[in-house]
């Protein structure tokens, strides 16, 4: 159960509780459910392995509060919330033993020998699970990397009389190991050792007994400590009696692992099965399979050897240890991670003859599809071939799977291709996963090579699907529709957030801008107007200075600068008050509006008397406002009368300012008359280092940037 099914899943049952009854069985079923560990752990979880305990311990049976506090045990510290889950159990039925419920049932099954055995089975099955919270408590504290609370648990765990059994020697084990600490690892292996031999009789046929684990783990380890002599002291400790199966499969990899060649194995698989001469049991005899020669062949890709690996295949088969699916599985695997895509296929191919019933191949199919995306070397028909066995088989798609068909598909045109993968597979996995498939859309809908029409039809199923897609990623969208100069497609991403429900989508005072400034960007007076418009009608968001700012770049841009000066009014009489930015921008406005000179008088004049410092950049907007109205004599006036008194030092930015505001080709030649004659270095340093443009109708556009921001 993903965090977004788990979010669903508590919503739902904090209704059901408020308005109907849910049984104690049903309840029960769940916390199993919540017992099996997600990808991705979320609060929901928590929250969820809450409600269910506190509902459970209520009025459950002994066996139905058992599934609840292990479901909020195991939640606790899978969040890393260990020493909560430690304080639960302590606080649970579960140290002690058998609770007083369970004593009652006990004492009115004995007379009969049916029900005492099923008492006996339902006790063991409690002191396992109790045995299993314990251990999953180590394990928490062994990912949160807390020594001191690990060795509290262990002293809690005894003097509470609970089993130190195998699994939690393992647990224990496992910590030293990640810590990368020997002594510790030799005492707890030790100790491993001591409690199989102990419990010999009840492991020793088991293949999958935590000590055969135990002991592939910590040789592992030495090798790649390259802690040499521990390993060869666990090796010499295990061959010391008839070792299991597992374990011979663990000293061939200990072997591999300490530079023997595949011919040395071959003789030690030898050894292995002359060993068996003393065994007169044949069903406990040693014999090499499949399962050892996949171990060798997974140290060899640990070591990034896929040659190594072809060489233990084919020992495997001059023993005639034929490949089964999960060497077929690794196949694939290592020659996919040098890029062999055809190798990898023909593995694949082999694979079809296997049992597949277990779907151990899913994720190594993945990757194939994926490589096989990448490659642009192989055909659509043999991608879907493979893209077709897993569907038929009604297997799970890696996120990263489907991200890649979903590109595959777009680029064909094929988009209900597209809406059909995703309605099948994205709503079933986790919030982290579905995000890589979103932003593998959003990267798809804003690279500059898909055409307009598909990162439209890219948009519209990201918003039909995943709804969750946040304000950023949508004010991208539209801003990229607005860089492929489509104004009316981007006005429809920016409404379709207005119309969201959800707060953290809706637009923003930064989201208005952006499309103010888009609008601004391609001179668009009828997408702007719908913007403003819905602005006008927003209680969410307060016009600030930073909005008026671009609502007036944008009209000034329109071709409105009259009404842009407008807001330049509603700034000045607002709380907030304008901005540096925003005399700027007012002056730009002034520059292109008509009359302006004499709105830009104003400012000006209100700026002196209330004592506003005016830098360099601002004399320049103010000069050119004068200019953009054809009023150079006053330009130059206040210009020169600036500069005699020590306000401004004229330069070539200013100067070009005056030049590129110039109203018309005759204006703009009056400028260089006058500022060859005044300013003649000045000048000289603007034609020659800085240069201009002349626009279609002959204007020069001076190369310095005038532009303004909100």
């Amino acid at each position: 159960m993903e965090d977004t099914q788990a979010q669903l899943v508590l919503q739902s049952l904090r209704y059901c509780l408020e308005t109907s009854t849910i049984s104690n069985a049903d309840l029960a079923k769940l916390a199993q459910i919540t017992t099996k560990k997600p990808r991705q752990m979320s609060q929901a979880h928590l929250d969820l392995a809450k409600i269910l305990y506190e509902e459970l311990s209520g009025s459950g049976s002994p066996k139905e509060i058992r599934h609840g506090t292990e479901a909020y045990v195991r939640s606790l510290t899978w969040l890393g919330k260990s020493q909560e889950a430690r304080e639960l159990l302590l606080k649970s039925h579960y140290v002690t033993g058998v609770e007083p419920s369970e004593a009652v049932e006990a004492e009115t099954a004995q007379g009969d020998d049916a029900l005492i055995a099923e008492d006996e089975v339902e006790i063991e099955t409690r002191d396992t699970r109790r045995l299993g919270m314990w251990n999953s408590i180590l394990a928490g504290f062994s990912r949160e990397n807390d020594e001191v609370e690990l060795l509290r648990t262990l002293a809690i765990m005894k003097e509470h009389g609970v089993d130190y059994k195998i699994g939690t020697a393992t647990k224990v084990l496992d910590f030293y190991i990640t810590k990368q600490d020997p002594v510790a690892v030799e005492r707890y292996w030790r100790d491993c050792q001591r409690i199989f031999s102990k419990d010999h009789g009840k492991h020793n046929k088991s293949g999958l007994n935590p000590f055969n684990s135990a002991v592939s783990r910590v040789l592992t380890w030495c090798l790649s400590s390259n802690n040499l002599a521990l390993g060869h002291a666990v090796v010499k400790d295990v061959m010391a009696s008839n070792p299991s199966k597992p374990i011979w499969d663990a000293v061939l990899v200990w072997g591999a692992g300490t530079r023997k060649s595949v011919e040395e194995i071959g003789r030690m698989l030898v050894v292995m099965e002359k060993s068996n001469e003393t065994i007169p049991d044949e069903s406990e005899w040693r014999v090499p399979d499949s399962a050892t020669v996949n171990a060798l062949v997974r140290y060899a890709i640990s070591q990034n050897d896929p040659y190594m690996a072809e060489r233990f295949i084919g020992l495997g088969r001059e023993h005639d240890i034929q490949p089964d699916a999960e060497t077929f599985i690794l196949q694939m695997d290592y020659r996919l991670s040098v890029n062999d895509v055809d190798g990898a296929l023909v593995a694949y191919k082999h694979l079809q003859a296997q049992d597949l019933s277990t779907n151990s191949d899913v994720h190594a199919v993945n990757r194939l599809i994926v490589a096989l995306c990448t490659s642009q070397r192989h055909d659509f028909e043999t991608i879907m071939s493979v893209v077709a066995d897993l569907s038929d088989r009604e297997a799970s798609f890696d996120a990263t799977t489907v991200s890649t068909l979903s590109v595959l598909h777009l680029n064909r045109d094929e988009i209900h291709d597209v809406i059909d993968l995703l309605n099948t597979h994205s709503f079933g996995y986790s919030s982290a996963e579905r995000a890589s498939i979103r932003q593998t859309l959003v990267d798809y809908c804003l690279d500059s090579r898909t055409t307009t029409s598909w990162a439209w039809d890219t948009y519209t199923i990201l918003r039909s699907i995943f709804d969750e897609m946040a304000r950023e990623e949508r004010t991208q969208i539209m801003l990229n529709f607005f860089s492929r100069e489509r104004a009316d497609m981007a006005v429809n991403v920016f409404n379709h957030m207005r119309h969201h429900s959800r707060h953290d989508t809706i637009p923003n005072d930064e989201t208005y801008v952006s499309a103010f400034l888009g609008c601004a960007k391609l001179g668009d007076l009828e997408s702007l107007e719908v913007v403003h418009n819905q602005l006008k009608l927003d209680y969410n968001v307060t016009q600030t200075t930073y909005c008026l700012n671009a609502l007036i770049i944008a009209y000034s841009v329109c071709e409105m600068p009259r009404a842009a000066l407008d807001y330049w009014d509603d700034i000045v009489a607002s709380r907030e008050g304008p901005t540096y930015n925003s005399i700027h921008i007012a002056l730009r406005a002034c520059e292109k509006s008509p009359f302006g000179d004499i709105k830009a008088q104003e400012i000006w004049a209100r700026l002196r008397k209330n004592n506003v410092e005016l830098d360099h950049s601002m004399w320049a907007s103010y000069i050119a406002a004068l200019a953009g109205n054809g009023d150079n004599e006053l330009a130059r006036t206040v210009l020169e009368e600036a500069e005699q008194n020590g306000e401004v030092e004229v330069d070539a930015f200013l100067l070009g300012s005056f030049l590129d505001a110039g109203a018309g080709q005759l204006k703009q030649a009056d400028i260089e008359i006058w500022a060859k004659e005044k300013y003649p270095e000045v000048w000289r340093v603007l034609e020659e280092e800085i240069g201009w443009d002349v626009d279609e109708g002959r204007m020069r556009k001076v190369k310095i940037d005038r532009t303004v921001t909100p």
